[in-house]
């Protein structure tokens, strides 16, 4: 609660502010929901003055209402949707990946998860002609499998495409926390033009940089954990990015696929797939969590 204080408005002097103190007025909160005339009565100021700073303070401290239309439409100009370019995944995430929210594509090692991340950032960076900012933390993703990729899909644009597409490769959560911070100060700054058209970010994975700090007898990788969710949501919400990220699959109590960090990561994406291996070259896809569809399928 904001307290009292003189120069809020001119009608609040020291020696206004002194009786309201004598009488337990101390903060906004507690002037604006008093009654003025107990108020008079107790202060001994005078209610013009009262009603004066009432005013004043209700416009300094209230908020103002915004309509449904307004918020509405507010939401429409600051949300895209990615395509992933495969239509039967678009399908099931509601037309794509949404800026503004965090996705999280789960499963076991092997499952197709860096080549799924790989093929929605060169549909974004060619396609679409986004720029997309990919983190590698396994050594999954090859930059020459990338190439390959873009030849098949961009044909003779693939070196536009292929500038679109920002590689780093780090190895600790500390490094990623270093990158989010450079990133959002990058975008807030337009001091670089990729970043100006940046609208995708791939962590892949955020297991592998979490997963080391957590257990035994290290006491700061969950707070690391909250901190990096905290970024991502952040980056993701405030500049309008869709992030992607990918995350191991653990078995829980009911033989259940859980996120491979915990409970606590559990509510952090927005979205969340899960990819499982139905036989030597077939995949199957789940959509476990979604802010807008109800049950999941099978792309």
């Amino acid at each position: 609660m904001a307290p009292l204080k003189v120069g809020l408005c001119p009608a609040l002097t020291a020696e206004v502010l002194n009786s309201l103190q004598h009488a337990g007025v101390r903060t906004v909160t507690e002037f604006v929901c008093m009654d003025l005339e107990l108020m008079m009565t107790r202060c001994c100021v005078s209610y013009k003055d009262l009603v004066a700073i009432r005013k004043v303070l209700l416009v300094q401290f209230s908020a103002f209402p915004v309509g449904g239309s307004s918020w509405y439409k507010e939401i429409l100009s600051t949300t895209a949707i990615l395509s992933t370019g495969n239509s039967r995944l678009d399908d099931m995430l509601d037309g794509g990946i949404y800026t503004g929210a965090l996705t999280e594509l789960m499963g076991a090692p092997g499952s197709g998860k860096t080549q799924i991340c790989m093929s929605v950032a060169i549909h974004v960076a060619s396609r679409l002609e986004q720029n997309v900012l990919y983190v590698d933390t396994t050594g999954a993703c090859s930059g020459r499998r990338l190439q390959e990729m873009l030849q098949n899909s961009a044909g003779d644009k693939e070196s536009a495409a292929l500038s679109r597409i920002g590689f780093r490769r780090i190895f600790d959560p500390w490094q990623l926390l270093d990158l989010l911070q450079k990133t959002k100060a990058a975008i807030s700054k337009q001091s670089e033009l990729f970043y100006s058209k940046l609208k995708l970010m791939i962590v892949d994975s955020v297991a592998a940089v979490i997963s080391p700090t957590l257990g035994g007898l290290q006491t700061e990788g969950h707070a690391v954990m909250l901190n990096v969710s905290r970024q991502l949501k952040v980056l993701s919400s405030e500049h309008a990015i869709a992030v992607l990220m990918t995350n191991n699959v653990v078995q829980g109590e009911l033989s259940e696929p859980w996120p491979g960090l915990g409970r606590s990561w559990q509510h952090i994406p927005n979205t969340r797939l899960l990819v499982q291996v139905t036989g030597t070259q077939d995949r199957q896809m789940l959509l476990l969590k979604t802010p807008r569809l109800g049950d999941g399928g099978e792309p």
